[in-house]
């Protein structure tokens, strides 16, 4: 996308002033042409009308040419940004041979559609040229053909060639300024593709409730990815208010696909879904990122400070001094968790957290969830990379949120599950109310003793 960008911002910026220049000279050459003589400016001017034939006819295919360009330029890219993100990967299991081979590819399939791409952005200029001398040409024998008949004198041709030339020097200049319109319109297209995604969330405006007294509910609800196999099937399930709840089951029995429902990342396939006794859809994102925290399985970071990271898509809190923002922290028992960091709250954070360990990364996860004080608080696995002493101090917090908070854990760690009010058993599309401790320890045994 930055290449696109590029591309796009290099026509307006360098390519466009000259085009619009190469248009205004023409136009006064041909006005001035037509007045001197017609005939012989209909004559002169006859190779431009073909010069716009087949313009017209090769600039879908030097359009094409570009894309293909474009397409494997970000393949490219890509190639290379995931060979670096994964270098540890590669060293670990001595496949730089791997690296060199996936490198050599694609970067071979990118010279070729960069050559072809070449070819199509400067066959216009010779054909231009070409086209430039066969109207000069017509001029010189013409005008002095008028001259032996005496109809033209040798000045005006003189000036006629001179206009001529004003007139097809700078179309040559646009057969290299066309191409280029082209790749950006090519780029365009990549960039518009992007910007035409609509958010498939949609508000409904059904704001009825059902008078049901639980904070959340699902409704014979199922869920299928597009082109994929049914993950839940007709699950129903109440939570209430001020309780914790654990969702466990084996790897890819539908935990966390349940728990990006609860917080709307997806839309049911079928049931509905209410928080709060109002259907889900019926609130907007900010109304709904206000009462739903949720700490992903993989944390997710910005470039930035710590301070930035926590505060994400909190205005409250990023509006705060940082010693404001460390009593906050402290009110909400967060503060010994700033003190894991070298420079607490301006500790940076590069991209994608590289910088910092995966434990830290959760930290902040969870300290950015928490500030946030949410009325329902989903944890994906999200102690899963922290020591024990850590984990034992975020228990210790969760039990210092508001009565009122209800809590959602996702894990496979059983002293995780193990205080949780209720425990639900997910797997195969089902969602089974598993009761107590021992209960789900019975059935998460007898699902590994059948697979």
């Amino acid at each position: 996308i930055n290449n696109d960008t590029d591309k796009v911002n290099q026509f307006f910026s360098q390519s466009l002033m000259q085009f619009i220049g190469s248009l205004i000279t023409m136009t006064g050459a041909v006005i001035l042409l037509l007045a001197i003589n017609l005939p012989l400016a209909l004559a002169a001017l006859s190779p431009a009308i073909l010069l716009w034939i087949f313009t017209k006819s090769v600039s879908p295919w030097i359009r094409r040419k570009n894309e293909a360009s474009l397409a494997s330029l970000g393949d490219l890219s890509a190639e290379i940004q995931e060979s670096l993100a994964n270098f540890r990967v590669v060293v670990a299991f001595n496949r730089r041979d791997y690296f060199r081979e996936r490198f050599e590819e694609v970067n071979n399939e990118n010279y070729n559609k960069s050559m072809q791409a070449g070819i199509a952005n400067i066959i216009l200029t010779p054909v231009y040229t070409f086209a430039s001398n066969i109207g000069q040409l017509i001029v010189l024998s013409l005008g002095i053909w008028l001259i032996i008949r005496g109809h033209f004198s040798i000045g005006l041709l003189i000036s006629f060639i001179s206009y001529i030339t004003s007139f097809y020097n700078p179309l040559r200049q646009l057969a290299a300024l066309w191409a280029n319109f082209q790749l950006a319109l090519a780029a365009w297209d990549r960039i518009s593709h992007l910007l035409s995604f609509e958010n498939n969330l949609k508000i409904i405006n059904d704001r009825s409730k059902d008078g049901n007294s639980s904070y959340l509910r699902f409704r014979d609800v199922s869920f299928s990815y597009p082109n994929g196999k049914e993950v839940l099937h007709n699950v129903s399930f109440d939570l209430q208010r001020g309780r914790t709840y654990a969702f466990v089951g084996p790897t890819g029995g539908g935990k966390t696909t349940t728990a990006s429902l609860i917080a709307r990342l997806y839309d049911a396939t079928k049931g509905s879904i209410l928080l709060d006794g109002r259907d889900i859809r019926s609130f907007t994102p900010s109304e709904r990122a206000s009462k739903i925290g949720f700490i992903l399985q993989e944390p997710l970071l910005f470039s930035g400070t710590v301070r930035e990271n926590i505060t994400y898509g909190n205005p409250e809190c990023a509006a705060l001094t940082n010693d404001q923002l460390e009593q906050a922290l402290e009110d909400v028992q967060l503060s010994g968790l700033i003190k894991r960091f070298d420079k607490g709250l301006d500790t940076p954070v590069q991209t994608g957290g590289d910088g910092i360990s995966l434990g830290q990364k959760q930290i902040i996860a969870f300290m950015r969830a928490i500030l946030r004080k949410p009325e329902i608080l989903i944890l994906d696995e999200a102690t899963a990379n922290i020591d024990t002493v850590t984990e034992q101090q975020l228990e210790a917090i969760m039990k210092n949120l508001p009565e009122t908070t209800t809590r959602v854990i996702i894990a496979h760690r059983l002293n995780t599950i193990e205080n949780a009010d209720e425990i639900f058993f997910v797997n195969s599309g089902k969602i089974i109310a598993a009761g107590s401790f021992d209960e789900a320890l019975r059935l998460l045994m007898n699902e590994k003793m059948e697979s």
